[in-house]
């Protein structure tokens, strides 16, 4: 029972740091616009050349209209793919795209193997060992386990080659960079071994399967079947509880970054959403040291906006 309590206790404290990362963006200040083009959720014809719905005539008398396809089109290739990376940097996309891939076939061995523990449990009829869909789906269960182990491994034992050895990237890599990789690259190394012993993933199954049970404490199934697979067990619950703690975290704020900073063209209109926050921005109070912004703490950014600036002295 105490492995799926330590479990337990990683989910919810990967949940909470998730909900107070995302709490935390959506109530920090309204940012400062960015004017960059192109914006990807503009129509299929301005998106094309970089273009924006403020080149039309009048545009504030029409209605603010995106699309959601051109998004998703620009979008999908930049996750899956890290398109931008290949584009700025080959050689670090060559270990950073197996990296992320391993990552994210891992996420979906995850649910694969969920899935499979669901039907095992509450329609074993039409799950029956032997079955097409029993078949089909060990089989994709395997083939992405097995292909995400490897790519995160080889993806991770490059990037902290990578890290040690390139001079660029070690300018600015602190100790936090390294210790991420380390612990991932260990998960693989842990997972890789298990694998061996247990090619299908049956004791993973089999733990989902208790998971999904032991809240009745009568778990159906035994946490591992060996050394390396609870090892991998105590490993992935850490990194599901580590990843949100950490900048790691990119993997599901990089929203916010696209929607509600980069891409943000909401229109400011008399009374919206956005005036509101812009003039809730102007009464705070800055506290910078720059001595040029005069920001002592006392004066607000609409005082020092509208005032003139200081002559130099």
């Amino acid at each position: 029972m105490g492995f799926y309590i330590f479990t337990y206790v990683c989910l919810a404290v990967f949940l909470a740091g998730v909900i107070w990362r995302v709490y935390r963006q959506l109530t920090l200040p309204v940012h400062v616009r960015w004017e960059l083009y192109p914006v990807w959720h503009e129509k299929a014809e301005r998106s094309a050349y970089g273009g924006s719905y403020m080149e039309e005539a009048d545009w504030w008398k029409s209605p603010y209209q995106t699309s959601s396809i051109n998004e998703f089109k620009y979008m999908a290739p930049e996750i899956l793919l890290l398109r931008g990376l290949w584009k700025e940097n080959k050689r670090l996309w060559r270990v950073s795209f197996p990296f992320h891939l391993g990552l994210y076939l891992m996420l979906a061995t995850f649910f694969l193997l969920l899935i499979s523990a669901g039907l095992t449990l509450w329609a074993p009829s039409t799950f029956a060992e032997g079955g097409i869909l029993r078949a089909g789906l060990d089989g994709l269960i395997a083939a992405c386990g097995w292909i995400g182990i490897i790519a995160g491994l080889v993806g991770s034992l490059g990037l902290l080659y990578r890290r040690l050895t390139d001079a660029d990237l070690k300018r600015y890599a602190t100790p936090a960079d390294y210790l991420n990789l380390v612990f991932i690259l260990v998960f693989f190394l842990v997972a890789m071994m298990a694998a061996f012993s247990d090619p299908f993933f049956d004791g993973a199954k089999g733990y989902l399967a208790g998971l999904l049970t032991a809240g009745t404490f009568r778990p159906v199934y035994e946490p591992g079947q060996s050394l390396s697979g609870a090892l991998t067990i105590m490993l992935a619950s850490l990194l599901a509880a580590y990843i949100p703690l950490t900048h790691m975290s990119h993997m599901f704020m990089k929203y916010f970054l696209y929607h509600r900073v980069k891409w943000d063209d909401t229109p400011s209109r008399p009374g919206n959403a956005v005036e509101a926050a812009v003039l809730e921005n102007l009464n705070l109070r800055p506290s910078w040291s720059a001595k040029h912004v005069d920001a002592d703490g006392g004066k607000s950014w609409k005082d020092i906006a509208s005032s003139a600036p200081k002559e130099k002295t």
